[in-house]
């Protein structure tokens, strides 16, 4: 029996050695409180300073500019209601059909309390209109908020285009770039977003910590009152798994070499499926799409009998959002883009650093065994 294989990234990652390395000395030795004017809390101070310019180099901004948060969750959750809250007057905001749930819930408590929401459709390949954008616009549009690259069909969103339309308009524009980071270039001056947020545990660092992107001058109410974090984001800071993002980040900075690795990896796993299994489907945008990701269906099966299959045999892939796996539900993603859930449901293969030739090889022959036997039954 061999080990398990995992290619479910998307979801989550495993935390890298550098990474947990960076922080035992902070989660062991170094364990006094930053807000402590005594030495022992100087030192732990600078490590969260040393952390913050590292990512703000990383994403091209002022260190001021870099708000610690518990998770991009959090993140998103705190530049809405501060758009909204900086914004009495207005009562609309636009998204799309598509976003993260953490999104899409606050959506949903706003729609709740009197703010109207433009939800903008995509197509069979999860493409937006920026038309329809455009048209959706009205003179009380406070906010556009749209994620940089989908988590399950993994496109790639023209942020550029979308903040140029915002800015022309006098809106604030959020990014959810929680898939995007890592695996595309992420530049907030050259995309001209007024926030965006990342998560650590999508770049091998742990679960429980993530970065709120704030621009310069955009007025801001916090969401956790306190003085930390410059007085936008309250509470002790979670100093190891700062110091833990700020060593992910790090590695990641110069990985164009391990991304091209990851994207032939993927291209080959998807060649030699299609060039062993009749009636495959691969959803989303083949050329604007993240390089560790794959959403493929095959004709007949289901998603979900595929995964559980691949479990058996010790292999885990998704058939969508970690954060709706216990939906009974179809994802809300491939219900925008038209899957044809009667004849087929996909499952989301996603890659990482740590994917080997050897897993994608046994990975490929368990596949063809399964689906060939579920089609035998059918």
């Amino acid at each position: 029996m061999f080990s398990k294989i995992y290619l479910d990234n998307n979801a989550t990652t495993k935390i890298s050695e550098e990474v947990l390395n960076a922080m035992l000395p902070f989660l062991k030795e170094d364990f006094g409180n930053p807000s402590s004017i005594y030495d022992f809390g100087k030192t732990v101070k600078e490590a969260i300073d040393k952390s913050r310019n590292t990512i703000a180099t990383f994403l091209n901004c002022k260190d001021s500019e870099v708000i610690f948060t518990s998770c991009a969750s959090e993140s998103n959750c705190t530049a809405i209601m501060s758009a909204v809250k900086v914004n009495p007057n207005k009562k609309h905001i636009i998204t799309t059909k598509v976003e993260h749930t953490s999104i899409l819930e606050t959506m949903k408590y706003l729609e709740s309390i009197g703010y109207k929401i433009s939800y903008l459709s995509v197509d069979n390949q999860g493409r937006i209109n920026l038309k329809e954008l455009e048209d959706f616009i009205q003179d009380d549009t406070l906010l556009i908020t749209i994620m940089m690259a989908n988590n399950e069909i993994g496109y790639i969103y023209p942020i550029k285009e979308i903040s140029e339309i915002a800015h022309k308009n006098n809106i604030l524009f959020h990014v959810d770039g929680v898939q995007a980071i890592g695996k595309v270039n992420i530049d907030v001056k050259e995309l001209g977003v007024d926030s965006l947020s990342i998560s650590g545990h999508k770049i091998h660092a742990p679960k429980g910590i993530g970065v709120l992107y704030l621009k310069e001058n955009t007025p801001f109410v916090p969401l956790i009152f306190g003085h930390q974090e410059k007085d936008h984001r309250g509470g002790t800071e979670n100093v190891p798994y700062i110091v833990g993002m700020s060593k992910a980040i790090e590695l990641i900075s110069n990985n164009d070499e391990e991304i091209y690795k990851i994207k032939q990896l993927r291209d080959k796993l998807e060649y030699e499926i299609i060039n062993n299994i009749d009636d495959v489907k691969i959803y989303g945008d083949i050329e604007n799409r993240l390089p560790n990701t794959t959403n493929i269906a095959f004709r007949g099966i289901k998603g979900e009998e595929l995964l559980l299959m691949l479990e058996s045999n010790n292999i885990y892939v998704s058939t969508g959002s970690a954060c709706n796996s216990f939906d009974i539900n179809p994802s809300h993603v491939l219900v925008a883009i038209n899957v044809d859930f009667e004849s087929s449901s996909p499952i989301r293969i996603s890659l990482s650093k740590y994917t080997t030739e050897d897993e994608i090889e046994i990975f490929k022959r368990k596949l063809i065994n399964i689906v060939n036997m579920l089609r035998r039954k059918k």
